[in-house]
């Protein structure tokens, strides 16, 4: 298994930009309704287990939450066995935030 890299809002942004990363969203449904960072697709970390990202294709697989615990946990332990680039967003979505990026309110 390769290790988890952490990445930083800045990172995250560029490779976004350049369509050469998906966002997965670890957090839970209500969380993810109240705020998240655009194009994030929603994959619960309760529900994670042995799921493929078929979104992912070629890309490189950045997983996020609120403050960067859990999407380490799934990066870690779920993700890493299966993707060779695998990255935690530093901070989280309040990392993303502190940074100045946009975040998409409501559902």
């Amino acid at each position: 298994m390769r290790p988890v890299q952490t990445i930083d809002a800045a990172t995250l942004h560029e490779w976004l930009e350049s369509d050469e990363a998906v966002l997965i969203d670890v957090r839970e449904p209500h969380e993810y309704a109240r705020a998240h960072i655009p194009g994030a697709v929603l994959k619960p970390l309760s529900r994670l287990a042995g799921e493929t990202l078929p979104e992912a294709r070629d890309r490189k697989v950045v997983v996020c939450c609120a403050s960067g615990a859990r999407s380490l946990i799934a990066a870690d332990r779920i993700l890493a066995d299966r993707y060779g680039g695998v990255f935690n967003l530093e901070g989280g979505l309040g990392g993303w935030h502190r940074a100045g990026y946009q975040i998409k309110n409501g559902a």
